[in-house]
């Protein structure tokens, strides 16, 4: 085997998506040989006993939850292209809700937008994503607890390492560049080693750093006028989402059904260790049940701050998403607990 903020929460939620393949796709081999290998996958994850989240005392707050849906918070923890060698926390730059609705038969997932600009206890008004910054998983729920008044039922973190290292360990994937897509990973760091940034337009097998780079892309460099040029992707459009869906969902999952459980489990060995949370492998193991007994993959997606529940704003000098917190909120509970 050889974000953007928008697309930094797709890349998180497929390796999460790839996880549950590596735990699942092993089925008709035998429950023994499921639970072994199971058993092999989840042991390399780090089990965080510390901070769960189940056994915060968040009483001060009206929390909504229901014993038939399970909600997860994903975090992906990320550097800034500048810190990837030096010792300084993670932030969250991805930040979602993975609903397991038993109740109504669904698998959920909201992302959360790290620019919302929402009161974070003990600091006052910050953007969403500087809640784990200063107090991590336990601070984040906090937040989440006091301005949009849902229950979690436990978290999981992976680092953007794991995103590198499985792509590397795949042989890479195929991207098809547009000119202004080249053009801009030839001029800006979002390829962190320099002797890689030399792409062109055209289809090429990228590498874990160049995909990711890749899907850093929020638009060009800055200009002496002080605007930003459009990056635009093959079908024309100048966002992050086409950019990202067209790289991880097909180009991994297409290399990762093509795997033997040998090499799922090489890939897991390498996946796992980036993944860090507080859900028990008893609990990991009835949720994936769940899903099996569900027999539905499709996901239904929710964003806050909800289209048109909010404004753009610039705070301190930075720009926000400030939210109207009672619609958001509203938008927020009817997509987890009644629909």
């Amino acid at each position: 085997m050889g974000k953007t903020k928008a697309g930094k929460g797709k890349i998180v939620a497929r390796i999460f998506l790839v996880i549950g393949i590596l735990l699942s796709m092993t089925a008709g081999s035998g429950l023994a040989y499921v639970k072994h290998t199971g058993d092999k996958m989840l042991g390399l994850m780090n089990y965080d006993k510390s901070n769960k989240v189940s056994g915060m005392d968040l009483s001060k707050y009206a929390l909504d939850s229901d014993t038939e849906i399970v909600n997860i918070l994903l975090v992906g923890a990320d550097k800034n292209l500048d810190e990837q060698d030096k010792d300084v926390e993670r932030r969250s730059d991805s930040m979602m809700i993975a609903t397991l609705d038993i109740k109504h038969n669904k698998l959920k997932l909201t992302s959360l937008m790290r620019d919302m600009y929402v009161d974070i206890p003990g600091y006052g008004g910050y953007k969403l994503n500087a809640a784990y910054s200063f107090g991590g998983i336990k601070l984040l729920y906090k937040t989440l607890a006091k301005n949009f008044g849902i229950k979690l039922d436990g978290y999981v973190e992976v680092n953007f390492d794991a995103f590198v290292n499985v792509i590397d360990e795949l042989g890479g994937i195929e991207v098809n560049l547009t000119d202004s897509e080249a053009l801009n990973l030839r001029q800006t760091n979002y390829i962190k080693r320099r002797k890689y940034r030399s792409v062109k337009k055209g289809k090429q097998i990228f590498n874990g750093q160049q995909a990711l780079g890749y899907c850093r892309i929020r638009h060009g460099k800055r200009q002496p006028d002080g605007h930003y040029p459009g990056v635009y992707t093959a079908s024309g459009k100048g966002d992050d989402y086409g950019r990202t869906q067209r790289l991880t969902m097909q180009a991994i999952l297409k290399k990762v059904k093509q795997l033997s459980p040998e090499e799922m489990i090489e890939l897991a060995e390498v996946i796992m260790p980036n993944v860090k949370t507080d859900v028990d492998e008893q609990d990991i193991y009835s949720y994936l049940l769940a899903v099996v007994r569900m027999g539905t993959t499709k996901i239904h997606q929710f964003s806050l701050p909800i289209e048109g529940g909010y404004t753009s704003q610039t705070i301190r000098g930075q720009s926000c998403l400030v939210p109207d917190l009672p619609s958001n909120k509203s938008a927020l509970k009817k997509f987890l607990f009644k629909s």
